[in-house]
This record gives structure tokens, C-alpha cells and sequence, in this order.
């Protein structure tokens, strides 16, 4: 957890040196109009996009398979309850503290960013974990292709529409309704919404289930798509030990290391001498030359 704070303080530290440096970040392109933004958040915000497109939100900023993405950024704050206190309990934050002061601070240029970077094609969002630990509260930053939700939650309605959850539910919804779910239905939902095709996500619950119930760890293997920073470990699912993959494991496979290739060659060309990328023009100029624009 500590590290986790760690890394947050220092992206704060080197986005506050970014924006004293003018690195130029576009702040209007045909995608976001960032001009609200302080010099700091846009800093903040052209970061959290380029680890995005270094790492699995790839799939979700530049392609369409998947239609949701953690960020990468997990953030910890020591806001939340005390191991002795009760459900109910009015006092929890105590908001005379630096520590908390500092945490609300941040999570306020947090917010400013992920409400600036959501638009009718992208939804970003800071969801709150369910669990809390030893008093810290964890929360996760969450990116949403809006139009593939809605497939999703169409495609998928015999399991999502328990929930009341229609083709236009709104994604921040959705999302923290499926992080405060019980275990299996969580899992098969993140499972969906991580983009993990049908057979990948029924291994991983019914594991789930037959653990419960056993007691005893489900072996497996497991697949893995490529991404800038590696070429496992990041957009990867669950398949039974000694699996071969199969077409529609192939398909996906084939599109990512495509998707990634475009990237690559992109890059150099939003980069400036120090390999500060402009994300926020790259991923406005790609989406332009799509039909999305059109």
C-alpha cells in the first residue's frame, strides 16, 4: 500500500514538473476540449493517457476490444474506516489531518481530469474498491468506450439486465454496482466488461465456484496479448491448464498485435526530443481519421 501512495505522490511531482517545463500539451483537439484544465492536471492528464496507450488501455483508447480498462493507476488514500469502528459510524475522516487533507486535494485534480477526458465517446471514472484495508481506501481509474458498453450490456442482457441495466445505463452505474456485487457475479462481469471472450470468463467463475466449494485451487494457464511495455502479464485471461487456444482466441490475439503496431509507428510522431508523448493528440488525430468522425 505504501508504494501505492508512493507512486501516486510521485506522478503528482512529476506532472506539477511537467507543467513548470511547457511541454505543450495539446489542450484542444478535435476529441477534448482540455482548456479548463490547470497547467498541472492537463500534465496529470496527458500522463494517465500515455501510460494508458504504454499498457492494456491500449484495446480500449485505440481499438474496440475492450470495452472497458483499469488505467493502471491504483491509488490509496488513509481515509477510510478504522479497524474499531462500526458500520454506520458518522466520524470516519478525521478533516483537520494533513494526510487527509492532502488525499482530498488530490482526488479533487483527479476528478477535474476524468470529468474533462469523458465524452460521448470515452467515460472515465474513479471507482472506489469495495474493500477497504487497514484503513486506507483503494480506488481504481476505469476508461469506458461508451458505444461498446452499450453493446456489451445488449449483447449480454440475460446477465445484466438483473440489474435493471439497459443498452444506455449509465457506465459509472454499472460499474460500481458490478465492484460492490458478490464474488462470482463480479468476476463474470469484469470478466465481460475487461473484453475476455465467453469461454475465458466461464472457466474463471466456475473455477471460482468449484473453489468455494472444494477448497482447492483450480490449476490454469493463461493467454496473453501483447502491449507496449510487455508481452505478458497485462491484457491476459484465465484458460485451463494445458488449453490451446482456439479461433476466437486467435482473433483477438491477431487484432491486438495490430492495434499495437499502429501505435508503435504513431508514436515517434507525437513525441518530442525527451520522449514526452502528446496522448491527447494522438489518441484525438487516430479516432479522427476512424468513422467514428465520420
Amino acid at each position: 500500500m505504501k508504494k501505492l501512495y508512493l507512486q501516486l505522490c510521485l506522478l503528482f511531482v512529476l506532472a506539477s514538473c511537467a507543467s513548470t517545463n511547457n511541454l505543450n500539451i495539446t489542450s484542444k483537439t478535435s476529441l477534448w476540449n482540455l482548456s479548463e484544465l490547470s497547467e498541472t492536471e492537463l500534465a496529470i492528464a496527458n500522463e494517465l493517457l500515455a501510460y494508458g496507450l504504454e499498457h492494456e488501455a491500449l484495446y480500449t483508447l485505440l481499438d474496440t476490444l475492450k470495452p472497458m480498462t483499469s488505467m493502471g493507476f491504483p491509488l490509496s488514500y488513509p481515509i477510510a474506516k478504522a479497524g474499531e469502528m462500526k458500520d454506520g459510524d458518522k466520524n470516519v475522516v478525521d478533516l483537520r489531518s494533513d494526510s487527509t487533507q492532502m488525499a482530498l486535494a488530490e482526488l479533487t485534480k483527479w476528478n477535474n481530469v476524468l470529468e474533462s477526458l469523458s465524452n460521448e465517446e470515452f467515460s472515465f471514472h474513479l471507482i472506489p474498491y469495495r474493500f477497504a484495508y487497514q484503513g486506507k481506501r483503494n480506488l481504481q481509474i476505469l476508461v469506458v468506450r461508451r458505444d461498446k458498453l452499450a453493446e456489451l450490456l445488449n449483447d449480454k442482457a440475460a446477465f445484466f439486465a438483473q440489474w435493471g441495466f439497459t443498452a444506455n445505463a449509465d457506465p459509472a452505474t454499472v460499474l460500481t454496482a458490478m465492484e460492490f456485487e458478490e464474488r462470482n457475479d463480479r468476476y463474470r462481469a469484469y470478466g465481460y466488461l475487461f473484453g475476455y471472450p465467453e469461454h475465458a470468463v466461464n472457466f474463471f467463475v466456475e473455477a471460482s465456484i468449484s473453489e468455494k466449494e472444494t477448497g482447492e485451487f483450480v490449476t490454469r494457464d493463461f493467454f496473453s496479448m501483447p502491449v507496449a511495455v510487455g508481452k505478458t502479464g497485462y491484457f491476459t485471461y484465465a484458460t485451463p491448464k494445458g488449453y490451446s487456444p482456439n479461433e476466437i482466441d486467435s482473433a483477438i490475439y491477431k487484432a491486438a498485435v495490430s492495434t499495437l503496431d499502429q501505435y508503435n509507428s504513431l508514436k515517434p510522431k507525437y513525441s518530442d526530443p525527451n520522449g514526452e508523448v502528446d496522448a491527447v493528440r494522438l489518441i484525438s488525430d487516430f479516432w479522427k481519421k476512424t468513422s467514428v468522425y465520420q
